[in-house]
């Protein structure tokens, strides 16, 4: 979820409120700001909860951003989640314009799939019997 940076956290609640609901269990954890569409900064649920509703989003977002861009490689986000520590990271272009986010369990599947397509010996092999069986 994205929201420019002139809305007020009280519009932003209401905002998240009304997101639809995910069919894969995924909920609103952050939201991100927007400049004309550029990603300039994030603001975590906690944070909006405890803000004054009448303060601009653009007061209390974090502008240290950690981000990938659509031409990085997968290594390259995986490298971002591992060194992070984020379960999400916001996606943007070349110029900064905010394309949406990426999970890391949705890494985690390509690369489980990339795997196994690859037939790198990494398949689940089936149980091994018990000894003494």
């Amino acid at each position: 979820m994205s929201v420019n940076t002139e809305v007020t956290v009280d519009q932003v609640i209401t905002e998240v409120r009304e997101f639809p609901p995910v069919d894969d269990g995924v909920s609103v954890y952050y939201v991100y700001v927007r400049n004309n569409g550029e990603l300039v900064g994030v603001v975590s649920m906690r944070e909006l909860l405890n803000a004054k509703g009448s303060d601009p989003v653009s007061e209390i977002m974090t502008t240290d951003l950690v981000t990938v861009t659509t031409p990085d490689s997968l290594q390259h986000a995986v490298h971002q989640f591992i060194e992070n520590g984020f379960a999400i990271l916001p996606v943007v272009d070349e110029s900064g314009q905010f394309s949406g986010v990426v999970r890391a369990n949705n890494i985690i599947d390509t690369l489980d799939e990339q795997t196994t397509k690859q037939g790198t010996g990494c398949e689940r092999s089936p149980k091994t019997p018990e000894r003494g069986s």
